[in-house]
């Protein structure tokens, strides 16, 4: 199962068509974090997997802002994890 973040513009329209799945799940912003957090514990606690903000449940990219302060956000809801895991965060 490949869970690399996409690294350009295609790899992430095909990830979006792909669909949520067993190691992939959208929220649609950083206002769902919290539920967010929890899919990548559960993915931390099986084969791993990514969530993606931004998106719609449909697989379309509706947008999210990411600021500096949405980077740390996101780190420190990723740093209560325990035990720690490592959680790469993208832009």
């Amino acid at each position: 199962m490949n869970t690399n973040a996409p690294t350009n513009l295609q790899q992430l329209s095909a990830l979006l068509r792909q669909g949520e799945g067993l190691a992939c799940e959208f929220k649609r912003s950083t206002g769902e974090l919290k539920e967010g957090m929890q899919t990548l514990c559960a993915f931390l606690n099986g084969a791993g997997g990514m969530a993606l903000f931004g998106v719609r449940p449909d697989g379309k990219a509706e947008g999210q802002g990411v600021s500096d302060q949405t980077l740390r956000d996101i780190a420190q809801a990723a740093n209560r994890f325990e035990p720690p895991a490592h959680v790469a965060i993208h832009r």
